[in-house]
């Protein structure tokens, strides 16, 4: 994988136990902050209990902010469905409803390390929550795992699939201090590419009273965000058609647009484009109601806008 370099983004993860948070401090001294939202290394889901303070009072201070749920996966491929949703409420009470947090939500995955479950029931328990997650939220979900977890389970290679999760957004633990780690993160399960890097466990950092996780993150911040809200949006009938414009994107990692119509998907066009003509052989038009146009931008990633402007026409 890749060594971190001048423009990568600093951020830190913290939950219950860290000491004396500050968090005007803390908008000025990191790039990004991750939440611990719960858990379920008991055996039962378990709210962290400063998840819902901290991720009001981040934002109120402007920092992007997401959240993970520590894993627990074993060979009741169901508990991933318990856990699954349970996470997805209790985000939506940290953040808003149908709101899962700036950053990408993360999956926290370290156990079990005593291989009490085989590697294809590993890999299938994330995969399905994975699933799960992603068509009830329309978010993309982040793994976070280590090096030598990776290796305990086979390197997360399944014979005949090759590595089924290799396409989740990373979020690698490797941690520099310890000797016998080479320098950066080595390419594991799959991975060429890290999205974040938690480098060290016992960073000290302004704003924070204890040492704490540290991270590298990408160049820019849109690399762990959704695109942004389109704005200047515009739609007027020409003839029986539709004219639509917006403002371009600025998102480094925009791929295009899609485009509705009552709800109804009707075209998507690259990144390139701000206009486009809704034909009329899409368009449903109800007596004494207008046709409400609505977009939505995408990324490389398959993220989406948070919400989708509107206009009526």
């Amino acid at each position: 994988m890749q060594d971190k370099n001048p423009k990568s983004l600093f951020g830190i993860d913290i939950n219950e136990y860290s000491q004396n948070v500050q968090f005007n401090v803390l908008a000025t001294t990191i790039d990004f902050l991750y939440l611990r939202s719960s858990g379920s290394a008991t055996g039962r889901f378990r709210v962290d209990r400063r998840f819902l303070e901290y991720a009001r009072t981040s934002r109120s201070f402007g920092i992007p902010v997401g959240a993970y749920h520590f894993g627990l996966p074993s060979y009741d491929l169901t508990d991933a469905d318990r856990q699954c949703d349970d996470f997805i409420s209790i985000l939506q009470q940290g953040f808003g409803n149908k709101d899962y947090g700036d950053l990408f939500p993360v999956l926290d995955i370290e156990a079990p390390t005593d291989r009490s479950i085989s590697t294809n029931t590993l890999i299938n328990w994330i995969d399905r929550f994975r699933k799960r997650f992603e068509s009830k939220t329309r978010r993309r979900l982040m793994l976070y795992t280590g090096v030598n977890f990776i290796e305990l389970y086979n390197n997360f290679f399944i014979p005949g699939r090759g590595y089924p999760l290799k396409n989740m957004p990373l979020w690698i633990a490797m941690y520099t201090k310890i000797p016998v780690n080479p320098d950066f993160p080595p390419n594991a399960g799959g991975w060429t590419r890290w999205r974040v890097w938690q480098y060290a466990e016992d960073q000290v950092v302004q704003g924070v009273g204890n040492p704490l996780d540290a991270n590298w993150g990408p160049d820019n911040i849109d690399l762990l965000t959704q695109p942004d809200v389109v704005k200047g949006l515009q739609a007027r009938f020409e003839g029986r058609n539709i004219k639509v414009s917006w403002n371009r994107n600025s998102d480094i990692d925009l791929l295009g647009y899609n485009l509705f119509a009552n709800g109804e998907w009707v075209g998507t066009v690259d990144e390139k484009a701000t206009t486009y003509t809704i034909p009329s052989s899409k368009i449903k038009v109800y007596k004494n109601l207008p046709v409400v146009v609505s977009i939505e931008a995408f990324d490389y990633d398959g993220e989406t806008s948070k919400i989708r402007s509107k206009v009526n026409v």
